[in-house]
């Protein structure tokens, strides 16, 4: 999975690369099948709608500390991770 972000933290967790880096957005590489990943997620799993447990955006951002590139320009994810995992959403 990537993401696009303005700005990131000096050190990122070993589950986290940077791929590519410009002027003003950096692209990470997440390992998602890294176990401390998942480990993250089940940590800040909440209802993010009726019924739909997940992973809201901007948590995974803060706790990363990185601040997500424009949400309307660059989509999170590259896709959702398959049913019954968890699931993350920009919010």
């Amino acid at each position: 999975m990537k993401l696009y972000a303005k700005t990131i933290a000096q050190t990122l967790p070993d589950w986290a690369t940077v791929v590519t880096k410009s002027a003003d957005l950096f692209e990470i590489e997440i390992n998602d099948e890294h176990p401390n990943f998942q480990s993250l997620l089940e940590e800040l799993e909440t209802e993010i709608e009726p019924g739909t447990i997940g992973v809201k955006a901007e948590d995974l951002c803060s706790r990363l500390g990185i601040e997500m590139s424009n949400p309307n320009l660059w989509q999170l994810l590259e896709q959702a991770q398959t049913p019954g995992q968890t699931h993350l959403k920009y919010s």
